[in-house]
Protein backbone atom coordinates (compact mmCIF):
# COMPACT_ATOMS: atom_id res chain seq x y z
CA UNK A 1 0.00 0.00 0.00
CA UNK A 2 2.78 2.35 0.82
CA UNK A 3 4.23 1.59 -3.02
CA UNK A 4 0.97 2.07 -4.33
CA UNK A 5 0.22 5.39 -2.54
CA UNK A 6 3.16 7.03 -3.84
CA UNK A 7 2.17 5.62 -7.36
CA UNK A 8 -1.32 7.15 -7.19
CA UNK A 9 0.93 10.71 -6.46
CA UNK A 10 2.89 10.64 -9.04
CA UNK A 11 5.65 9.32 -7.45
CA UNK A 12 8.55 6.65 -8.48
CA UNK A 13 9.16 3.52 -6.01
CA UNK A 14 12.35 1.75 -5.56
CA UNK A 15 11.82 -1.68 -3.51
CA UNK A 16 14.10 -3.92 -1.63
CA UNK A 17 13.02 -6.68 0.71
CA UNK A 18 17.20 -6.78 2.03
CA UNK A 19 19.37 -3.51 1.63
CA UNK A 20 22.26 -5.72 2.15
CA UNK A 21 22.25 -7.21 -1.18
CA UNK A 22 22.73 -3.32 -2.62
CA UNK A 23 24.37 -1.15 -0.01
CA UNK A 24 27.75 -2.31 1.95
CA UNK A 25 26.36 -3.01 5.11
CA UNK A 26 25.80 -6.19 7.10
CA UNK A 27 24.22 -5.03 10.37
CA UNK A 28 21.97 -2.20 11.71
CA UNK A 29 24.51 -0.85 13.24
CA UNK A 30 25.07 0.79 10.07
CA UNK A 31 22.04 1.99 8.80
CA UNK A 32 23.05 5.63 9.08
CA UNK A 33 25.21 4.84 5.90
CA UNK A 34 22.35 3.42 4.02
CA UNK A 35 19.81 6.17 4.78
CA UNK A 36 22.98 8.61 4.32
CA UNK A 37 23.86 7.29 0.49
CA UNK A 38 19.69 6.97 0.19
CA UNK A 39 19.73 10.99 0.47
CA UNK A 40 22.61 11.82 -1.80
CA UNK A 41 20.72 9.17 -4.56
CA UNK A 42 18.18 12.01 -3.96
CA UNK A 43 15.17 9.59 -2.76
CA UNK A 44 12.56 12.28 -1.49
CA UNK A 45 10.93 9.65 1.55
CA UNK A 46 12.44 6.20 2.72
CA UNK A 47 9.35 3.86 4.36
CA UNK A 48 11.52 1.10 6.62
CA UNK A 49 9.67 -1.97 7.75
CA UNK A 50 12.07 -3.80 10.40
CA UNK A 51 11.70 -5.99 13.28
CA UNK A 52 14.31 -4.13 15.48
CA UNK A 53 12.26 -1.06 16.42
CA UNK A 54 15.62 0.78 16.97
CA UNK A 55 16.41 0.71 13.51
CA UNK A 56 13.96 3.19 13.00
CA UNK A 57 15.13 5.30 15.34
CA UNK A 58 18.30 5.48 14.03
CA UNK A 59 17.58 5.90 10.66
CA UNK A 60 15.62 8.92 11.90
CA UNK A 61 18.18 10.57 13.74
CA UNK A 62 20.12 11.18 10.98
CA UNK A 63 18.06 13.68 10.15
CA UNK A 64 19.09 13.63 6.11
CA UNK A 65 15.75 12.05 4.94
CA UNK A 66 11.92 12.01 6.41
CA UNK A 67 11.76 8.62 7.80
CA UNK A 68 8.28 6.34 7.74
CA UNK A 69 8.14 3.24 10.27
CA UNK A 70 6.44 1.22 8.13
CA UNK A 71 6.18 -1.56 10.56
CA UNK A 72 8.47 -3.07 13.85
CA UNK A 73 7.84 -6.31 15.74
CA UNK A 74 6.36 -4.38 18.25
CA UNK A 75 4.80 -0.94 16.44
CA UNK A 76 2.86 -0.34 13.35
CA UNK A 77 1.57 3.43 13.39
CA UNK A 78 0.62 3.83 9.80
CA UNK A 79 -2.10 0.40 10.64
CA UNK A 80 -3.27 2.48 13.42
CA UNK A 81 -4.12 5.63 11.65
CA UNK A 82 -5.64 3.48 8.92
CA UNK A 83 -8.19 1.90 11.76
CA UNK A 84 -8.74 4.91 13.61
CA UNK A 85 -9.38 6.74 10.03
CA UNK A 86 -11.74 3.38 9.20
CA UNK A 87 -13.60 3.98 12.42
CA UNK A 88 -13.95 7.67 11.74
CA UNK A 89 -15.64 7.42 8.48
CA UNK A 90 -17.89 4.95 9.24
CA UNK A 91 -19.01 5.67 12.93
CA UNK A 92 -18.62 9.29 12.57
CA UNK A 93 -16.52 9.57 15.88
CA UNK A 94 -13.73 8.53 18.13
CA UNK A 95 -14.61 10.11 21.42
CA UNK A 96 -16.92 7.52 23.37
CA UNK A 97 -16.43 4.29 21.15
CA UNK A 98 -17.01 1.09 22.72
CA UNK A 99 -13.96 -1.15 20.82
CA UNK A 100 -13.47 -4.80 21.25
CA UNK A 101 -10.21 -6.22 20.09
CA UNK A 102 -10.72 -9.68 19.50
CA UNK A 103 -8.05 -12.71 18.61
CA UNK A 104 -4.06 -12.69 19.37
CA UNK A 105 -3.23 -10.03 21.60
CA UNK A 106 0.46 -9.63 21.18
CA UNK A 107 0.88 -8.16 18.44
CA UNK A 108 2.02 -4.77 16.91
CA UNK A 109 -1.39 -3.95 15.15
CA UNK A 110 -3.21 -4.30 18.40
CA UNK A 111 -0.31 -2.34 20.52
CA UNK A 112 -0.12 0.97 17.93
CA UNK A 113 -4.34 1.11 17.97
CA UNK A 114 -4.30 0.74 21.71
CA UNK A 115 -1.93 3.96 21.84
CA UNK A 116 -4.00 6.06 19.30
CA UNK A 117 -6.82 5.04 20.86
CA UNK A 118 -5.65 5.98 24.13
CA UNK A 119 -5.66 9.92 23.19
CA UNK A 120 -9.35 9.81 22.54
CA UNK A 121 -11.51 10.93 24.73
CA UNK A 122 -13.99 8.01 27.08
CA UNK A 123 -12.80 5.27 24.68
CA UNK A 124 -13.07 1.78 26.13
CA UNK A 125 -11.79 -1.40 25.09
CA UNK A 126 -12.48 -5.01 25.84
CA UNK A 127 -9.99 -7.29 25.27
CA UNK A 128 -11.14 -10.54 23.62
CA UNK A 129 -7.91 -12.60 23.91
CA UNK A 130 -7.35 -16.16 21.94
CA UNK A 131 -3.84 -16.04 22.61
CA UNK A 132 -1.26 -13.84 24.16
CA UNK A 133 -2.19 -10.22 26.39
CA UNK A 134 -1.18 -6.92 26.01
CA UNK A 135 2.53 -5.51 25.94
CA UNK A 136 2.76 -4.03 29.82
CA UNK A 137 4.12 -1.15 28.38
CA UNK A 138 1.28 -0.98 26.21
CA UNK A 139 -1.16 -1.05 29.18
CA UNK A 140 0.77 1.47 31.07
CA UNK A 141 0.38 3.74 28.60
CA UNK A 142 -3.07 3.68 28.32
CA UNK A 143 -3.99 3.76 31.73
CA UNK A 144 -1.96 7.11 32.48
CA UNK A 145 -4.52 8.26 29.54
CA UNK A 146 -7.32 7.15 31.69
CA UNK A 147 -8.32 4.28 29.20
CA UNK A 148 -10.72 2.02 30.17
CA UNK A 149 -9.25 -1.38 29.23
CA UNK A 150 -10.74 -4.85 30.04
CA UNK A 151 -10.24 -8.36 29.57
CA UNK A 152 -13.00 -10.93 29.38
CA UNK A 153 -13.03 -14.76 27.76
CA UNK A 154 -16.15 -14.49 26.61
CA UNK A 155 -16.90 -13.60 23.08
CA UNK A 156 -20.65 -12.04 23.87
CA UNK A 157 -18.37 -9.32 25.63
CA UNK A 158 -17.76 -7.90 22.58
CA UNK A 159 -21.68 -7.68 21.25
CA UNK A 160 -22.30 -4.13 22.93
CA UNK A 161 -19.29 -2.67 20.78
CA UNK A 162 -19.40 -0.26 18.31
CA UNK A 163 -16.36 -1.84 16.58
CA UNK A 164 -15.24 -5.18 16.34
CA UNK A 165 -11.32 -5.57 15.41
CA UNK A 166 -10.42 -9.24 14.72
CA UNK A 167 -6.58 -9.75 14.88
CA UNK A 168 -5.85 -13.46 13.47
CA UNK A 169 -2.90 -15.72 15.14
CA UNK A 170 0.39 -15.42 13.92
CA UNK A 171 0.68 -19.04 11.36
CA UNK A 172 -1.36 -21.56 10.31
CA UNK A 173 0.22 -23.80 12.94
CA UNK A 174 -0.41 -21.35 15.39
CA UNK A 175 -3.99 -21.67 14.62
CA UNK A 176 -4.13 -24.96 14.44
CA UNK A 177 -3.12 -25.03 18.01
CA UNK A 178 -5.60 -23.13 19.52
CA UNK A 179 -8.21 -25.27 17.87
CA UNK A 180 -7.07 -28.23 19.28
CA UNK A 181 -7.25 -26.51 22.58
CA UNK A 182 -10.21 -25.05 21.50
CA UNK A 183 -9.50 -21.48 22.13
CA UNK A 184 -9.78 -20.12 18.72
CA UNK A 185 -13.29 -21.03 17.04
CA UNK A 186 -15.09 -17.81 16.45
CA UNK A 187 -17.27 -17.90 12.83
CA UNK A 188 -18.70 -14.72 11.84
CA UNK A 189 -22.00 -15.97 10.26
CA UNK A 190 -25.11 -14.79 10.54
CA UNK A 191 -25.58 -15.68 13.96
CA UNK A 192 -22.57 -13.52 15.21
CA UNK A 193 -23.76 -10.55 12.75
CA UNK A 194 -27.12 -10.53 14.37
CA UNK A 195 -25.57 -10.75 17.81
CA UNK A 196 -23.99 -7.44 17.34
CA UNK A 197 -25.57 -3.92 17.70
CA UNK A 198 -26.88 -2.68 14.13
CA UNK A 199 -24.25 0.26 13.89
CA UNK A 200 -21.43 -2.31 14.61
CA UNK A 201 -18.66 -2.58 12.59
CA UNK A 202 -16.05 -5.64 12.11
CA UNK A 203 -12.42 -4.72 11.00
CA UNK A 204 -9.58 -7.16 10.41
CA UNK A 205 -6.21 -5.36 9.55
CA UNK A 206 -4.58 -8.93 7.88
CA UNK A 207 -5.31 -10.41 4.55
CA UNK A 208 -8.05 -13.12 4.99
CA UNK A 209 -6.34 -16.83 5.12
CA UNK A 210 -8.58 -19.39 6.97
CA UNK A 211 -8.19 -17.51 10.48
CA UNK A 212 -11.52 -16.58 11.15
CA UNK A 213 -14.21 -18.52 8.98
CA UNK A 214 -16.46 -15.71 7.52
CA UNK A 215 -19.40 -17.06 5.97
CA UNK A 216 -21.54 -14.20 5.65
CA UNK A 217 -22.07 -11.04 3.33
CA UNK A 218 -22.88 -7.77 5.34
CA UNK A 219 -22.37 -4.36 4.60
CA UNK A 220 -21.21 -4.18 8.26
CA UNK A 221 -17.83 -6.32 7.69
CA UNK A 222 -15.50 -2.94 7.19
CA UNK A 223 -12.28 -4.81 5.54
CA UNK A 224 -12.32 -3.82 1.78
CA UNK A 225 -13.15 -0.48 2.92
CA UNK A 226 -10.63 -0.49 5.63
CA UNK A 227 -7.76 -1.57 3.03
CA UNK A 228 -8.74 1.51 0.87
CA UNK A 229 -8.48 3.83 3.71
CA UNK A 230 -4.73 2.68 4.60
CA UNK A 231 -4.29 3.54 1.08
CA UNK A 232 -5.70 6.93 2.07
CA UNK A 233 -4.10 7.33 5.16
CA UNK A 234 -0.15 6.05 3.30
CA UNK A 235 -1.00 8.70 0.83
CA UNK A 236 -1.74 11.36 3.23
CA UNK A 237 1.66 10.31 5.46
CA UNK A 238 3.91 10.67 2.47
CA UNK A 239 1.98 13.88 0.94
CA UNK A 240 2.88 15.85 4.25
CA UNK A 241 6.43 14.74 4.04
CA UNK A 242 6.58 16.23 0.61
CA UNK A 243 5.10 19.17 1.04
CA UNK A 244 6.72 19.73 4.53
Amino acid sequence: SFERAMTILGGDVHHTEDASQFFPVKSVAHVDNVVEMLASLHMDVVVIRHSDSTVIDMAASVDAIPIINGGTESDHPTQALADIYTMQRELGRIDGLNVAVVGRLEHRNVSSLLRLLSLYRNVRVILVPFSGQIDPEVTVYCEERKMSLEISEDIEAAFDADAIYLNAPRTAAHIELLKSRNSFNLSIDSKFMSSLRPHCIVLDPMQRNEDFKISVQDNRLAFYRQAENALYARMAVVLNLLEG
